[in-house]
């Protein structure tokens, strides 16, 4: 056993008990709340900024950015509250141990990932690297918390890239569809 593996069996162990004193809801919840507020910032801080800029006389890109982080914050808030809820109702339904159960197993796969995407980038330099060859060859614990990013990324990058290319495509044709049917209830009578 070699350092990498203390390192991580200590991470993994903290992953653990994190899991299972919040439960899977809570822990999925945590997740989807930043994938979803990371998400509905990008695509809905428009609105916060509308707002903001109504009330507040800031540069355009203070305003941006309290926008994005009111936005994120909201729906991570939102997402938070649904998984409590959730907990609740799976604590009144006698799930208690399952859910601590599987929260401690979905920490532990979630913390894996976010080690394995440090790796990943770390490793991509072939001048810094903060785990030697001979560490990778005799640790336990390195090669699969290591190969699920690799493993997980290209599949959601694929699928990220297939949006992108839908957006695009209804970007193109949603002016040849204004032309073919304009909106008349604008127009006056």
């Amino acid at each position: 056993m070699v350092t990498i593996d203390i390192i991580l069996g200590v991470i993994l162990l903290i992953a653990f008990y994190l899991g299972f004193k919040k439960g899977l809801f809570v822990t999925l919840a945590s997740l989807i709340g930043i994938v979803a507020g990371v998400y509905g910032a990008i695509y809905f801080s428009h609105y916060a900024a509308d707002f903001l800029t109504n009330r507040f006389d800031w540069s355009t890109q203070t305003t941006n950015l309290a926008a994005f982080a009111v936005t994120f914050l909201i729906i991570v808030f939102v997402v938070s509250l649904a998984g409590k809820l959730l907990t609740k109702i799976a604590d009144f339904a006698a799930l208690g141990i399952v859910n601590k159960l599987l929260g401690a197993v979905f920490s532990v796969l979630k913390y894996a990932f976010i080690v394995s995407v440090i790796f990943m980038f770390v490793n991509a330099s072939e001048s810094y690297s903060i785990v030697s060859e001979e560490q990778r060859s005799e640790s336990i614990l390195y090669p699969p918390v290591a190969s699920l990013a690799p493993l997980v990324l290209p599949h959601i990058l694929r699928e990220v890239d297939d949006l992108r290319y839908e957006e695009e495509e209804i970007r193109e044709v949603e002016p040849e569809i204004q032309e073919q049917f304009p909106d008349t209830s604008s127009q006056e009578k």
